[in-house]
């Protein structure tokens, strides 16, 4: 049976030209080259991988998921279209499993869980390719044919990055998987370390939103109060409702209406206030103190002329303050 070479639809022409596909809702800024020849090697890598080798019908009950998840969503309309295509015309392209560690009899797959999945739906074998993989090569080859197919969103990248680091790879083995520089994943990690994993699942994948939106809801969530206003809202069954695609943004927003309405109601701090009267309560004095200001304020019949008199002392009165401060530190 004839094999589709998973990268065909890439347009390697206008990347090699430096115009990189678009990524929906996500696009990868910084070192622009180093991603471009990470997408031409991980093409060439995989077209390796699969030539040679003899595709096998095996029971998707004995193939287990990978040991690290990358998706949020069940890709919905995605996947139907995707169950459709396989029940008219049959699975095209395989997927890559490799022996489970464990079990003799079973295996774990590499990628192609979705066309997995469609096979245990429709109750037919699925075909695939065995290749002896170790976790950090099958992590890897997980992660950039996701790149190179352009099907994960942010977030799920970010998830997948977590999780990868959570099994114990290096933050190096990550990036190689996703083709991604070090900001990039610094990025992804500081989102998916400060959203509540209760606020992310209930998000799903969010395939419009990309790193700057949920870099603003990271900054929103880090505040302890606002963090457990997320969770809170999320939770409720109006918002669970909601069609993932509008889950995001309401949530943003909702943020953004509880902080501008607490900041409004949040009292302004009492600014130390002192004053004075002369006894013969021809001169009042005020002095508002603020943390490197004070202002002071004369006012009654006497306040032009002691001001004017004030200003004249100034000199002799400064140093009669410094006078009293070397007094009071040598006492």
């Amino acid at each position: 049976m004839s094999r589709e070479n998973p990268f065909a639809k890439l347009d390697m022409a206008s990347i090699a030209a430096n115009q990189t596909p678009t990524k929906p809702g996500y696009g990868m800024t910084g070192a622009a080259k180093t991603v471009v020849r990470s997408i031409e090697d991980m093409a060439e890598n995989t077209k390796k991988l699969m030539e040679g080798e003899v595709i096998v019908d095996l029971d998707p009950r004995l193939i287990d998921d990978s040991f690290v998840a990358d998706r949020l969503s069940d890709d919905g309309e995605e996947f139907q279209e995707l169950l459709q295509a396989i029940r008219g015309s049959g699975q095209t392209t395989p997927i890559l499993v490799r022996p489970s560690s464990t079990d003799a009899k079973r295996y774990m797959v590499v990628f192609g869980h979705r066309r997995l999945r469609v096979a245990r739906e429709l109750g037919v074998p699925v075909k695939a390719i065995v290749k002896q993989l170790d976790d950090t090569t099958s992590a890897i080859v997980q992660g950039q044919e996701n790149a190179a197919r352009s099907n994960l969103s942010f977030i799920e990248r970010a998830y997948f990055a977590q999780n990868l680091i959570a099994s114990g790879m290096t933050k190096e083995t990550v990036r190689s998987s996703l083709a991604i520089d070090e900001a990039m994943l610094s990025k992804m990690l500081a989102v998916v370390e400060a959203v509540p994993a209760s606020v992310i699942t209930a998000l799903g994948a969010s395939k419009k939103i990309g790193r700057d939106r949920w870099l603003s809801l990271r900054q929103l969530v880090l505040a302890p109060a606002l963090s457990k206003v997320a969770i809170e809202h999320v939770g409720s069954a109006d918002f669970q409702a909601l069609p993932e695609g509008d889950r995001f943004d309401r949530l943003h927003d909702h943020l953004r209406r509880y902080k501008a309405k607490s900041a409004a109601k949040k009292p302004k701090a009492e600014v130390p206030v002192r004053d004075w009267t002369s006894a013969d309560r021809a001169l009042n004095v005020v002095m508002n103190s603020k943390a490197k200001k004070v202002a002071i304020e004369l006012t009654n019949v006497e306040a032009r002329p002691f001001s004017e008199w004030l200003s004249s002392q100034m000199g002799r009165l400064y140093e009669e303050y410094k006078g009293s401060k070397t007094e009071t530190n040598g006492d």
